[in-house]
């Protein structure tokens, strides 16, 4: 199995014509979409990016505010997954729900992930975060 980083770019998705209930069902099709990927072993891990907050980093330079990108090359999310191959990859990445709305999923092979000793106090935290909302979601229910 070969690593694979998908890449959301906003493109032509105007979130600011969604309603709350668009938002509400997008999450839908993101948590159906990922939850196959989990059952198949496929996905890593994802993550969303804050709109319009960034730095931009150069050589001689102070950093400054960025990403400086126009709204369509805008990237809205990241996915860490698993496939035989690019192809593989990219059907994961054809069932993304951003897609059928108008944007795009870049495809890139990782020929070496390395999780850095640092990485495992994060993850132990994130996931520790995310069973004590689900916990409590579940309390709710």
């Amino acid at each position: 199995m070969n690593t694979y980083m998908l890449l959301l770019r906003q493109e032509k998705i105007d979130f600011g014509a969604y309603t709350p209930e668009d938002f509400q069902q997008i999450m839908a099709e993101f948590d159906r979409w990922n939850a196959a990927m989990i059952q198949r072993q496929e996905l890593l891990l994802s993550a969303n990016l804050k709109d319009g907050e960034g730095r931009l980093v150069r050589a001689g330079q102070s950093a400054q505010d960025g990403p400086f990108t126009e709204i369509r090359e805008a990237v809205t999310g990241i996915f860490v997954l698993r496939a035989v191959d690019f192809d593989a990859a990219a059907k994961l990445a054809a069932a993304c729900p951003f897609v059928a709305r108008g944007g795009s999923v870049e495809v890139r092979l990782v020929p070496q992930l390395e999780l850095e000793d640092a990485s495992l106090p994060v993850l132990q935290e994130q996931m520790s975060k995310r069973q004590s909302a689900s916990s409590s979601a579940t309390a709710e229910g």
